[in-house]
């Protein structure tokens, strides 16, 4: 009785630390975060899928305009029209996209909207119309919208909570990276062979993509969604309500932004030097690259005003250089300046932004941020468009500085106190 006592107690031990053995091997990424890991494979392969998303977006909006009108025989709004419709697409959707990521297994969600995204570029190849070119553009805008809040909500999730801010500047350097070579591959792959290449490369981004970030599955405890099925059919549905004190700062600077990223090179073409602004652009993003490292450490250990004054003071200076800006070399001088204030304070908007939202709603959190973003740069371009026709270039970004004064004044008398809450 002893023995068999003995025996069946070994037994249940072993069979519980097998149990445990087997939890613990599903909890790695969990561990990983607890021990303050950034550079899993998880959030590699997020980083990476986000990188390859915005590649292609820099890829089209560099490339796309030179096929409608060269190829197609479109004229310049034409060309205009579809970053319209990319841009209506990404509106639509990204009001869901939060809904889909925290109610659906997130897994599921990644191999879905990286494998339609696949599709959509292999369709770019058997374009024969400017009507088919729209239509895939605003597919694009639309699965863009989810796939991209779906990679960053999944990255922040496996990210040590004491490191996110430094984990989030990590991840925002995919981006940078895809805006300094999207544009130059695109341009150099159209001058060197033809259309053809050119949206076969596009094909292979998109497979690669798909690829980095279904490699390494994501553990359940992390990938099953956390909210109740059964949800009333309202706001809070579709948005997170404490991100949007960041959200209403979002539009502001990406208002702002899409002066810098729309009118910068049509600018330069006047003064008969639209190539430098290839130069303009590589000097901004690398700016942002170089200095992401210290504004994630800055933000973790110093907190989030360090940046946020310090970063507004610095884009307000770079876009009035910009407004007095005579010759081109002025213009290339304002790059840096305007990278160091925009690389401070985006991270810091869109990680405080995620930190007020519960974990469970990541995702929501995410597209409510980005869904201002879209908003920002829709109306800055269309509105600041009309404001150049008007005034010109020079009173256009000085309104844009007075406007990014105002966006520091709200977080000052406003945003600020949802920040100290979180402190």
């Amino acid at each position: 009785m002893g023995q068999d006592g003995q025996k069946n107690s070994t037994h249940q031990t072993n069979a519980a630390g097998t149990h445990d053995m087997g939890d613990m091997m599903s909890s790695n990424q969990q561990q990983a975060a607890e021990e303050g890991k950034i550079w899993s494979a998880e959030f590699l392969g997020c980083g990476l899928s986000s990188c390859l998303y915005y590649m292609s977006q820099y890829i089209l909006i560099a490339g796309l305009p030179l096929i409608i009108t060269g190829v197609y025989g479109g004229t310049a709004f034409q060309a205009g029209m579809a970053m319209t419709y990319f841009q209506i697409g990404t509106i639509l959707c990204r009001p869901f996209a939060g809904e889909i990521i925290d109610g659906f297994d997130k897994r599921k969600v990644l191999f879905a909207t990286t494998g339609i995204f696949l599709l959509i570029m292999i369709a770019f190849n058997f374009t024969q119309s400017m009507d088919l070119i729209f239509f895939l553009r605003l597919l694009h805008g639309m699965i863009f919208a989810v796939g991209t809040t779906a990679v960053a909500a999944v990255a922040v999730l496996v990210l040590p909570k004491h490191r996110k801010g430094e984990g989030i500047g990590y991840f925002s350097v995919f981006v940078n990276v895809a805006m300094v070579i999207g544009p130059f591959l695109g341009l150099t792959i159209l001058d060197l062979w033809d259309k053809n290449a050119y949206f076969i490369f596009l094909s292979l981004c998109a497979l690669l993509s798909f690829y980095v970030v279904n490699r390494k599955q994501l553990d359940e405890s992390l990938a099953l969604p956390q909210l109740a099925k059964k949800r009333p059919w309202n706001f809070d549905r579709f948005f997170e309500r404490t991100t949007l004190p960041w959200a209403i700062i979002g539009v502001f600077i990406s208002f702002t932004y899409s002066g810098v990223l729309v009118f910068v090179p049509i600018m330069l073409t006047e003064m008969g030097q639209g190539t430098m602004a290839s130069i303009f652009f590589v000097l901004y993003a690398l700016t942002i690259v170089v200095t992401r490292p210290w504004v994630g450490r800055a933000f973790d250990q110093l907190g989030a005003n360090i940046l946020i004054y310090p970063g507004f003071l610095l884009y307000g200076i770079g876009i009035i250089i910009l407004s007095l800006a005579t010759t081109p070399w002025w213009i290339i001088a304002s790059a840096p300046i305007i990278g160091l204030g925009y690389g401070a304070i985006s991270p810091a908007f869109q990680t405080l932004g995620v930190q007020a939202a519960a974990p469970e709603r990541a995702g929501a959190a995410n597209a409510t941020y980005f869904l201002s973003l879209d908003i920002g740069v829709g109306l800055g371009s269309a509105l600041l468009s009309l404001v150049i026709g008007w005034v010109g270039f020079e009173l256009m970004y000085q309104l844009n500085a007075a406007i990014a004064i105002v966006g520091i004044l709200i977080y000052h008398f406003y945003v600020k106190r949802f920040y100290q809450r979180l402190a």
